[in-house]
């Protein structure tokens, strides 16, 4: 099928493209607070691995997925308006944001996992044993005799490599399949659906390992709280946003709605283990605050207790 340019009639409505304008804003602002976290902190500790090969798949997947049925939209710019040109690439633009922000936390989350759980725990066989308490375990980086790479960065390093490799058979194939028998065509329609479906199937895992590495740790860890009270009411403003745009179907944003619940789920959990974190803060400033206190009483209460202790001394010596 070639492109057909009486298909391109059919153009958003003004609201719906206000509405996809301010949530591709809010999607590019919304990933801002997770990834300044991690420069600040320069540190990803505290993200599931899982999380992040599950997450950037998924969203590999998914702007394939968009562009594949929307291939329209981008054919039409030849013959539109250019205000009609960009209110239909909005939806693509919406979901390519989303992939695009998501893509970059994978690669600060690499570029800053935790240096200390790169390697092994090694203990130098040459040295005569000693208390464990007292010797260095871990050998400074560098070092020709350091240990072997941990599990978890082992993991890392492999999610990588999956998260490469998924990217270039997404391009690969879906060139392929555009160039050598067109965008219309039932294969190349039916790579997207199963791209849109493979989407659906991470993104309803996504989360899962997110949510149990960060209840069994207690902690938010690098985790964005921010991010997700923007991403979570957002994320199922993003799905209805996509799901009433002409020529999209049900595989196109199902997994967004189903992301937007899961993530509601670990930002709870987050919330409670932030909110019990607060308490044990003030609990423990309380604390100090108390026994400085005590202290300064103390301090300012020995100076008598001399003085009288002298007197009693000198009156002693007198009998």
């Amino acid at each position: 099928m070639l492109f057909d340019p009486t298909l391109c009639g059919e153009v958003p409505s003004s609201q719906n493209t206000i509405l996809t304008a301010l949530l591709c804003v809010g999607t590019f602002l919304s990933y801002l607070p997770q990834h300044l976290k991690i420069l600040k902190r320069r540190s990803s500790d505290g993200i599931s691995p899982y999380f992040i090969l599950l997450g950037t798949v998924g969203a590999g997947s998914n702007i394939t997925n968009i562009i594949l049925l929307q291939f329209i939209a981008l054919q039409c710019c030849t013959v539109q308006t250019y205000g009609a040109c960009v209110a239909s690439l909005l939806g693509i633009l919406q979901v390519v944001i989303q992939g695009s922000m998501f893509y970059i936390t994978f690669v600060l989350y690499m570029s800053f996992f935790p240096a200390q759980n790169k390697y092994e725990e090694v203990v130098d066989s040459a040295e005569p044993e000693t208390d464990s308490e007292s010797r260095p375990l871990l050998l400074p980086r560098g070092s020709s005799s350091r240990g072997p790479a941990s599990v978890e960065w082992q993991t890392a390093m492999w999610v990588a490599g999956a998260v490469v490799l998924h990217a270039g058979i997404c391009v690969f194939m879906s060139v392929l399949l555009v160039t050598v028998i067109g965008p219309y065509a039932a294969p190349t329609r039916t790579w997207a659906s199963l791209l849109g479906l493979f989407s659906l199937c991470l993104t309803c895992l996504q989360f899962f390992p997110q949510i149990i590495k960060t209840w069994r740790s207690g902690s938010v860890g690098a985790i964005s709280i921010p991010m997700m009270l923007m991403q979570t009411p957002g994320g199922f403003v993003f799905a209805y946003s996509i799901a009433i745009r002409p020529g999209v179907n049900w595989s196109s944003w199902i997994s967004t709605f189903v992301a937007a619940t899961l993530q509601c789920v670990l930002l709870v959990i987050c919330l409670s283990f932030e909110a019990q974190a607060k308490s044990q803060r003030a609990l423990e400033s309380t604390e100090a605050t108390a026994n400085d206190a005590a202290a300064d009483a103390g301090a300012s209460s020995s100076p008598a207790a001399t003085a009288a202790a002298a007197e009693q001394a000198s009156e002693n010596t007198a009998t």
